[in-house]
């Protein structure tokens, strides 16, 4: 279930827009912001647990404008996904550059948001697109210019740490350029489940799961991993599916 942020300096192309999320099923809630500095501003004060998933950035507006906004969010951690909404029939150059996931055409098509909304799904790791984001082992440096290459069965968790992605082993750990959302995505497929913005984890690995009224952490070796409330629920569904947990 996605969460979304609407964002266009246009009240009645929001309202339009909203109306039509309202009506898929993938959608679980919508939020709205009139300019790009309110945007902004709601991105950078969400939590873990009430962030978004997906924004649907008008590209033009006074200010701070979607080409800039979106700059600024692919700079983010954990960013969400970019879908831009446009008036233009090509969108600016610099557009193809941000990794954008979708581009909508206003006035807005049912059948073309229903696409777009898919689309970010499946770059989100909840279709099969996802599939493919990963090799099957991840090369990375070791000492004296050497490169090793790690498959699944080695790395017991993913820790984000700023640019880079922090990657655990038994045996130490590496630090790859990469993205949370890439690594753990791809890496579903191997056993790999989010349970925080910063960490995913193999299910495999797990020693232990631990609750309190701190919340739920689980035990990987000697360390322990925080699990959010947004992703609570996916770890929950992993500890049920007997593929996962072995």
């Amino acid at each position: 279930m996605l969460r979304a942020l609407v964002v266009d300096d246009e009240q009645l192309a929001r309202e339009d827009l909203r109306w039509m999320l309202e009506r898929e099923s993938e959608i679980e809630s919508i939020t709205e912001a009139s300019s790009g500095a309110e945007a902004l501003k709601l991105l950078t004060m969400a939590s873990d647990d009430d962030g978004f998933d997906v924004v649907f950035l008008d590209m033009r507006m006074p200010g701070l404008d979607g080409l800039d906004l979106a700059r600024t969010i692919s700079r983010f951690e954990d960013p969400p996904s970019v879908v831009f909404v446009t008036a233009f029939d090509t969108p600016a150059s610099d557009a193809f550059e941000l990794g954008v996931v979708d581009y909508l055409r206003k006035p807005v098509a049912t059948d073309r948001l229903e696409r777009a909304v898919q689309r970010v799904v499946a770059s989100r790791g909840g279709g099969s697109a996802s599939q493919d984001l990963s090799p099957a082992r991840l090369s990375v440096s070791a000492s004296a210019g050497r490169q090793v290459l790690l498959a699944p069965h080695d790395v017991t968790h993913f820790e984000a740490s700023g640019d880079y992605v922090r990657v655990h082993t038994v045996r130490g750990h590496h630090l790859v350029r990469d993205t949370m959302n890439r690594l753990s995505d791809g890496w579903s497929q191997f056993g790999f489940v989010r349970i925080h913005r910063s960490f995913a984890v193999r299910m495999a690995a797990i020693d232990e799961v631990r609750s309190s009224s701190n919340g739920r952490s689980v035990i990987v070796g000697d360390i322990e991993l925080p699990v959010s409330r947004r992703y609570a629920r996916a770890l929950t569904n992993a500890l049920t599916d007997p593929d996962l947990a072995g």
